[in-house]
């Protein structure tokens, strides 16, 4: 085991370290109890504290995310900015946003809207399922995108229709065939 350093008093972010509880982790780090800045009590270890790995109780996550939601654009369960501006995930195999590589060798490609995940079928070559993923990007999302805009337009001058006419975006998906619908006029 380590030597103890006295940690009690010192502050960690939003964390004041009371006192020494006399127990140790796994690694042989010394447990402190911490009072948060919101009221709670929690136990870290030395490690977690010195290192930066513990910086609140999760009140300062809690009010982050809160934070976020309340500057992003949620219309019909559907997150405007992350249509926009969506970028591929970091644990992406195939390169592209929704297609993959199944067993078989084929490439399954799907899209997801308010919600709700679609198939936009299977097929054999990459290329193949780029060329699909682009086509539903551009009805689902592009559409959705687009008929939000302008129902957004009347909106902004007319706030009554907006109160009237709440938007709203339909997907239907048959044999295969995506047809998007929406209660705003042209």
């Amino acid at each position: 085991m380590g030597r103890k350093t006295d940690l009690s008093g010192r502050r960690f972010g939003r964390l004041k370290v009371i006192n020494d509880t006399f127990k140790r982790d796994y690694k042989g780090s010394v447990i402190w109890n911490c009072l948060c800045d919101c009221g709670n009590k929690k136990e870290y270890s030395e490690d977690s504290l010195v290192h930066g790995h513990c910086t609140s109780c999760g009140c300062k996550k809690r009010e982050i995310t809160e934070n976020i939601r309340d500057q992003l654009t949620f219309v019909d369960q559907t997150c405007i900015e992350w249509l926009k501006f969506r970028k591929t995930r970091k644990d992406n195999t195939s390169g592209f946003r929704g297609v993959f590589q199944k067993n078989n060798g084929k490439y399954q490609v799907r899209i997801g809207l308010q919600r709700k995940s679609y198939n936009v079928g299977s097929f054999d070559t990459f290329e193949q399922a780029v060329a699909a993923r682009l086509e539903a990007e551009k009805l689902l999302h592009g559409g959705f995108i687009q008929k939000y805009e302008k129902w957004q337009e009347k909106a902004i001058i007319d706030p009554q229709y907006a109160a009237e006419h709440p938007f709203q975006f339909y997907v239907k998906q048959i044999e295969g065939r995506f047809y998007v619908s929406s209660n705003v006029v042209e």
